[in-house]
């Protein structure tokens, strides 16, 4: 998971109220629990000490969410202000409200699926239209739409040269709309290209794409999840090699050093880490960029409920003074 949206939660000083409940809306009576649920939450957080600002922001927050279909709320609040909301694709089972130094943000990965980025290209033979996977239309590219862009009908002297230069304009087209598609799937990290439009103008464009983004084209969003599977078989992979080579650590305290000396590329987290000692190691990931990964229960369990991929052998960093970097 890509956790850059936490950066500036941990930019700010605690305490934090963590708020997590059911805020889908596909019942007659969203509305209601809704406003029952802020209630409890807020006399949750009072009952643990946080005061009335944080209080009043929280159930704010709540009462104007607008989100549609089923689904959970996090609401994260400091200073007598709500600092981050944050929608989950599965709804807790009860609502949750906590009151302590540092967010509870394990609650939130574990209720959010995992993802990859992907783009979508709506070809034609004069160009295409570039989507993220968010519904954003990233850029439009058009080429050249002078004559010809069809071929001529059959018959005559000159069918074969309007032949050819029609090939030639969809090829040019095809190239300027690829070269767009590999900037554009560099810039967003895009796993997945999705191919859609004319057939044509498919073939020629994936011909004139690099290779390593040509790997990626599919045609539906279908293959989403296949790459979502596939890149968490990769990290695993990464993670039992890299045990043999002091590459992969494992345990809490073993995860925790080079956690804070921002030697972890890949944190792992099994379904029986505590929420506290994860919210610890999260903070930690987030600052130093790695990223997180949730391990699923079927798979082999880690000791203690974590693991790390490291970027380079257990030890400070080469030139790092004596304390980890902050």
């Amino acid at each position: 998971m890509n956790l850059t949206y936490l950066r500036p939660l941990y930019r700010q000083s605690g305490p934090f109220a963590s708020v997590y409940l059911d805020a889908s809306s596909d019942t007659e009576d969203a509305g209601k629990r809704r406003d029952i649920s802020a209630k409890d939450v807020a006399d949750e957080l009072a009952a643990a000490g946080a005061d009335p600002a944080i209080r009043a922001a929280v159930e704010a927050a709540i009462r104007d969410h607008t989100g549609t279909g089923r689904h959970g709320l996090a609401v994260f609040a400091t200073n007598g202000a709500v600092a981050l909301t944050q929608t989950m694709d599965e709804p807790p089972a009860r609502p949750v409200a906590r009151w302590g130094e540092q967010p509870s943000v394990l609650p939130l990965l574990r209720g959010t699926h995992e993802r990859v980025r992907w783009l979508r290209v709506q070809v034609d033979r004069i160009g295409g239209e570039l989507t993220l996977d968010s519904g954003a239309t990233l850029r439009t590219v058009r080429g050249d739409d002078d004559y010809p862009i069809t071929k001529a009908q059959p018959g005559g002297w000159s069918q074969p040269r309007y032949q050819r230069a029609a090939e030639e304009n969809w090829d040019r087209n095809a190239k300027d709309v690829a070269e767009a598609v590999a900037q554009a799937a560099d810039e967003v990290g895009a796993e997945v290209v999705i191919l859609a439009g004319d057939v044509r103008a498919r073939q020629l464009l994936v011909e004139h794409l690099p290779p390593a983004v040509a790997r990626r084209v599919a045609d539906s969003e279908e293959a989403v999840p296949a790459a979502v599977a596939h890149r968490l078989a990769e990290i695993l992979d990464a993670y039992r090699a890299g045990r043999a080579h002091g590459l992969a650590v494992a345990g809490v305290s073993e995860v925790r050093t080079p956690l804070e000396w921002g030697q972890v590329e890949t944190l792992l987290i099994a379904p029986g880490l505590p929420d506290d000692t994860g919210d610890g190691l999260i903070a930690a990931a987030v600052t130093h960029d790695a990223e997180v990964v949730l391990v699923p229960p079927e798979e082999e369990p880690l000791p203690e409920g974590v693991g790390a991929v490291l970027r380079y052998r257990v030890g400070p960093a080469e030139g790092a003074g004596d304390e980890p970097a902050a």
